[in-house]
This record gives C-alpha cells, sequence and structure tokens, in this order.
C-alpha cells in the first residue's frame, strides 16, 4: 500500500510541474508575441521608410497621430491572432475529450506544449525574414491553435487527476492544479518583461522552447498512463492509426452528450446548471480583467500599463498562494462542502467588485486583490463538483466542455464588459463592476437555492467511491495506479465466523 501512495503522489508532483512549465511558457510566449505583432505592423507601415521604420516604431508616444492608426491597424491584427489562437483549440478539445477517455492522457498533455515548440521556430524565423513578418506570426498563432493551446491540456490535467484522486481529496488536488496555473501565469508575465528588457526577442523565445521541451520530456518519461487502452470498438473493429481517433467525428458527439443526456434524478440539471455557472465566472473574470486596465489608466488613477501588469502578476500569485494553502485547509481540515467552498469564494469575489467600483486611490486597488483572493477557489470547487456528477468515463468529455467553455468566454467576456465600460464610464466608471457584482449576487443565489442538492451529490459520490466497481463503462477502464483489488472472502472458511473489515479503495 506504501508503493500505490507513492505513486499516485509522485503523478500528482509530475503533473502539477508539467502544467507548470507549461502555462510558465505559454504566458510568457503571449506576453512576448502580443507586444511583437504591435511593433511587426508598425514596421509592416512603414517599411518604404528605409533606416527610420525602426526608429519611428520604437517612439511611436512621440508621434501621437502615427501611434493612433498603428494601434488601430494592430487591433485588428490582434483580434486574427486571438481567433487563429482559440477556436481551433476549442474544436481539437472537442475531440480530445472522448479521445483521452478512451486510449489515455498523455498526448492530449503532450500537444499543446509540441504546438509551442514549432509556433515559436515561426516567431523566429519572422524577425529573419522580415518582408513575411506578419504573416509567419499569424502563421505560428495557428499551429498553436490546431495543436490545442491551453484548451486541451486543462482537459487532459484535470481528467488525470480526476483519475487519480478519491473524492475526499479531489478538490484539494484539481485546486493544486490551478495554483500552478497561476503561479505559471505570475512568472510566464515576469520572465517575458526581464528577457525582453535585459537580453532580446530571441532568447526570450529560446526560453519558451527549453520550457515546453521540459514539458514534453517529463510527460513522456515521467507520466503513467491512467487508462487502460482498448483497441477494438464497441463493434470489435479495430483501428489502424490511434491518432487517427483524435478526429472521429463521433467524438465530438460523444462530448456534447454529456451536457444533454438522460440522467438519474436531477442530475442532468445539476450538469447544465455548473457548467453554465462556470462560463459565467470565466466571462466576468475575464472582463474584470480588461475593465481593470481601462479603469487604472484613467483619472483619476492614471496608472502606466507597467503598473498595471504588476497589478496582474501580483493577483495572479495571491490568488495561487490562496489554493495552495487555505483550499486543502477548508476541504480537508474543516471538511466544507465543495459548494460552501464556491459560496465563500463568490461571496469575497461580490464583496471585491463593490469595493473595486469605488476605488480611487492606488492602494485601495491593491487591496482589492487581498479581498478577491479567495475567488479562485470557485474554479477547483466547481470543477470537483462537475467531476462527481458524471461517469467516471465520461472526466474527458467534461472537462473539455468547461475548457472550451473558458476558452469561449475570453471572447464573451471582451465583448460584454468593455462594450459595457465604454458607453457608461463617463457616467460613473464603476458601473461596470457593479453589474458584475449583481451578476455574482444572482450565482450566489442559484447555489444557496440548490445547496442541499450539491451537498448530497457529494455525499452520494463519496459512499459510491467505498463500493468495488469493477467496470466503468465501455469506452474505457480507469484505475489508480497501483491499487490492488480486495482480497475475496470465503464465507464458509472455518477461521472466520464473522466479516472481516477490509479497507475501502477507489477503483
Amino acid at each position: 500500500m506504501k508503493s500505490s501512495m507513492f505513486s499516485c503522489g509522485f503523478g500528482f508532483v509530475v503533473v502539477d510541474l508539467i502544467f507548470f512549465l507549461y502555462k510558465t511558457g505559454e504566458s510568457m510566449l503571449d506576453a512576448t508575441t502580443r507586444p511583437y505583432l504591435v511593433r511587426a505592423v508598425c514596421y509592416e507601415i512603414f517599411k518604404d521608410e528605409e533606416g527610420h521604420n525602426v526608429s519611428t516604431c520604437l517612439n511611436l508616444d512621440n508621434y501621437p497621430v502615427l501611434e493612433d492608426y498603428v494601434q488601430s491597424q494592430s487591433g485588428n491584427y490582434l483580434i486574427y491572432y486571438r481567433l487563429l489562437l482559440n477556436i481551433p483549440a476549442i474544436a481539437l478539445s472537442l475531440f480530445c475529450g472522448s479521445y483521452s477517455d478512451r486510449y489515455g492522457r498523455k498526448i492530449p498533455i503532450m500537444l499543446p506544449s509540441l504546438g509551442s515548440v514549432f509556433a515559436v521556430l515561426l516567431y523566429i524565423a519572422s524577425n529573419l525574414v522580415p518582408e513575411h513578418r506578419i504573416a509567419l506570426i499569424l502563421s505560428g498563432s495557428a499551429i498553436q491553435g490546431f495543436f490545442g493551446k491551453s484548451s486541451v491540456i486543462t482537459m487532459a490535467v484535470n481528467s488525470f487527476v480526476f483519475d487519480l484522486s478519491d473524492p475526499g481529496d479531489r478538490t484539494r488536488n484539481l485546486g493544486k492544479l490551478l495554483a500552478m496555473n497561476f503561479f505559471g501565469l505570475f512568472m510566464g508575465s515576469l520572465f517575458s518583461g526581464v528577457f525582453q528588457d535585459v537580453l532580446d526577442l530571441n532568447a526570450a523565445f529560446v526560453s519558451v522552447v527549453v520550457l515546453h521541451g521540459a514539458s514534453i520530456m517529463f510527460t513522456i518519461v515521467l507520466v503513467d498512463e491512467t487508462i487502460d487502452r482498448k483497441e477494438v470498438d464497441e463493434e470489435g473493429q479495430g483501428y489502424p492509426c490511434e491518432l487517427c481517433e483524435v478526429f472521429r467525428p463521433s467524438n465530438i458527439k460523444d462530448t456534447l452528450v454529456v451536457l444533454f443526456k438522460p440522467r438519474s434524478g436531477n442530475l442532468r440539471a445539476i450538469i447544465l446548471t455548473l457548467f453554465t455557472i462556470s462560463l459565467v465566472n470565466q466571462t466576468c473574470k475575464v472582463g474584470e480583467m480588461d475593465i481593470n486596465l481601462l479603469f487604472v489608466t484613467r483619472s483619476p488613477l492614471n496608472w502606466s500599463k507597467s503598473w498595471y501588469g504588476y497589478l496582474l502578476s501580483l493577483d495572479y500569485a495571491v490568488m495561487g498562494l490562496c489554493l495552495f494553502i487555505f483550499l486543502p485547509l477548508f476541504s480537508n481540515k474543516f471538511m466544507l462542502s465543495d459548494v460552501t467552498i464556491m459560496i465563500l469564494g463568490i461571496g469575497c469575489k461580490f464583496v471585491r467588485l463593490i469595493w473595486a467600483g469605488f476605488c480611487d486611490e492606488s492602494w485601495m486597488v491593491f487591496v482589492s486583490v487581498a479581498i478577491g483572493a479567495m475567488a479562485g477557489m470557485i474554479t477547483s470547487a466547481l470543477r470537483s463538483l462537475v467531476s462527481k456528477a458524471v461517469h467516471a468515463d465520461e472526466a474527458g468529455k467534461m472537462f473539455s466542455l468547461l475548457a472550451c467553455g473558458e476558452t469561449c468566454s475570453k471572447f464573451l467576456g471582451t465583448v460584454i464588459f468593455v462594450n459595457l465600460y465604454s458607453v457608461t464610464a463617463h457616467i460613473f466608471p464603476g458601473i461596470a463592476f457593479m453589474v458584475e457584482a449583481f451578476v455574482y449576487l444572482i450565482l450566489l443565489g442559484i447555489l444557496i437555492l440548490m445547496f442541499k442538492e450539491l451537498r448530497n451529490l457529494q455525499t452520494c459520490d463519496l459512499l459510491q467511491s467505498l463500493k468495488e466497481q469493477p467496470d466503468y463503462g465501455a469506452t474505457g477502464s480507469h484505475q489508480s495506479k497501483g491499487v490492488k483489488n480486495l482480497p475475496e472472502i470465503d464465507e464458509m472458511e472455518e477461521d472466520q465466523p464473522h466479516p472481516s473489515m477490509y479497507p475501502a479503495t477507489t477503483p
């Protein structure tokens, strides 16, 4: 039993490290590429001014009219960049959810890092071939998208943790994974600025390759599969190429049907409600980041954009620490249910948004970060709850749907809340924050109304884990690595007049 516990514990450490490396590399690459694309657009506009285009683009703040024109043109290319990054990733995530439930998590974990390495090669090439700079940058972003970006790896690592976790520890383990996400975003943003200021652009790109290369190597060498692969489908027909299974059209149908198929009791309504809460929460989070930038750079605060970068990095670091320190206490020490943790997180988020709407001094903005630190627990507790509402062989599909929702929220949050801020800022700059607070108040009411059902869901899942389940479903066999089956009891054995208690194991 000791060896199996070590195996599972080691698996959690490895997947946390891989996810941290990926998120650090992704954040560093994104923070490096976006300003580079803006400069590339400027170089393209002034390409006929040989010898002066570089100096003009590096000193645009001295030419306000030119700066406005470059900004407007760059905005269009940044939209193309975002679309190429995210739309293919959403599609691949829907395919990979069903695939990972059938064949395993390792390939979906590796794909996004592999795509980032290929993309960086094109970004470096764009710096060497100025006449095709923009085309190469957009091609690199498309490659990142077609390899799944964060949507696929988020689905895969959450499914991996689900496979290895007991229901009682699942919230804590998913919380650590989300903490690695925040720590990675913090470190990537920090490293991007340091490398570009102290060294140069190519040094930043090479560092990204090293981070993603390490992630790939750790996945190949250290990650063990948690799925027993089935070589034939339900009809008994083999497939000549396992990777071809990723793009099987039925994968998307199998993934989407998880949300809508009939289930016992009220489970379908619970799953749909939790999915909607996840989408709304992520949309509001993205919207808050965008309106925060606009809010702090206008009067009376008048921050520089570098100060906003510090604020964002601090926000990531504080939420990561909160997940790493406080979530295990709430979940395992104080035995709070997932729905209680969600209510606590939403309550803190509500207070933060009300406070943020009335900030007129810089110290108040930084205090808002501390007030909302526990908001990071919303996502981890929600993922844990959703995983307890679906069957074990639906974990990859469900996490792929959540990852797709998070990716879609990046568009929804920007479109909804930036436009809302634009039309209300002249009345009162904090109105957008107030609207977000009202949205969270509605979510809080929904959770309170469903409190008993959601708490019972967690209790039932814990009780179910105490029973032996030899077969989870037809699409794959899930197991905790190193955990042995319970020994059989011979009821006719003379030396055993009454049943002996055996330690329960998670199948």
